[in-house]
């Protein structure tokens, strides 16, 4: 009787597990060297999800190196390969959601990095991001930011040979600053960094001064146009090599 009854309950489980099934969309070569099999087993024992893998056709997923979806792991190649969720069905994307978090948690990763056909693991789960950065460019009129350069700034900063023996000695020059990674945003925000604020005023951007308040240096009144032309100016500038970042507040 025992028997029968075990019988009865893997007959449905299968059934069960059959209506749950999901199918995965993976490249033949990776198919081929079976780590669908290493990976779909698993995943299935645990939360009892079966998942076929098909190399191609229509899939409730796609594990693919076209960039897309959740990063998920890198070859030895530094290919990354992610996975896309293409099921519209609400059930099957809970599923498909639910292979996500188990690909990106410890078991999952674990599955993933011990997979080595021929003794040498094939893929990591430490994806690398590489960080692309586009030329940056400046929309001022570079020689109105010069000449607003030394209006404005040459009081306190060397702007360049024309007022190289001015500015304050504690004030970075130009140079100095435009050998900074982020000088361009150091110079468009400049009037946030102390002690701009509490001598400038950029139109339509900061707010106006209290009339109130005691004025111990001529204010500088100035446009967001007049601040990207400065930039544009500044990018002209050769940066000094200091040997360690300039420290700024």
């Amino acid at each position: 009787m025992r028997t029968i009854v075990l019988g009865i309950l893997a007959v449905a489980f299968a059934a069960a597990a059959s209506a749950q099934d999901l199918t995965i969309r993976m490249p033949g070569a990776m198919l081929e060297n079976g780590f669908d099999k290493q990976i779909l087993p698993r995943f299935g024992f645990k939360h009892r999800i079966r998942i076929a893998s098909v190399p191609d056709g229509a899939a409730d997923m796609v594990l693919s190196s076209e960039p897309g979806g959740f990063r998920i792991m890198v070859d030895s190649d530094d290919t990354v390969w992610f996975l896309s969720i293409l099921t519209e069905d609400g059930e099957a994307k809970t599923k498909a959601g639910t292979f996500l978090d188990w690909l990106q948690s410890v078991p999952g990763k674990a599955a993933i990095e011990s997979f080595a056909p021929e003794g040498t693991p094939l893929y990591s789960t430490e994806v690398k991001v590489v960080v692309i950065r586009e030329e940056e460019s400046f929309d001022g009129d570079k020689a109105e930011g010069s000449r607003l350069a030394l209006v404005h700034c040459g009081r306190c900063h060397v702007v360049d040979e024309r007022n190289r023996m001015g500015g304050i000695g504690s004030t970075p020059s130009f140079a100095a600053l435009r050998g900074r990674e982020n000088w361009s945003d150091l110079f468009r925000a400049f009037f946030v960094h102390n002690p701009h604020p509490s001598f400038t005023q950029v139109e339509g951007v900061t707010e106006p001064f209290d009339p109130n308040r005691q004025i111990h240096v001529a204010p500088v009144e100035i446009t967001l146009d007049e601040i990207e032309a400065i930039a544009a100016f500044v990018d002209t500038i050769k940066p000094k090599e200091l040997g360690r970042p300039v420290q700024s507040q």
